[in-house]
């Protein structure tokens, strides 16, 4: 089992990604922004 002192346990890791990943897919000018790139 995968867990960290961020996620309580697997499920709750899946569930982060899920929500990284719809962010980055609404927000893809932020994101390039943060991450350096010149949207």
């Amino acid at each position: 089992m995968i867990a960290n002192v961020f996620h309580k346990d697997q499920n709750d890791i899946a569930q982060s990604i899920t929500r990284f990943e719809q962010y980055v897919l609404q927000h893809p000018d932020e994101v390039l922004r943060r991450i350096g790139c010149t949207a």
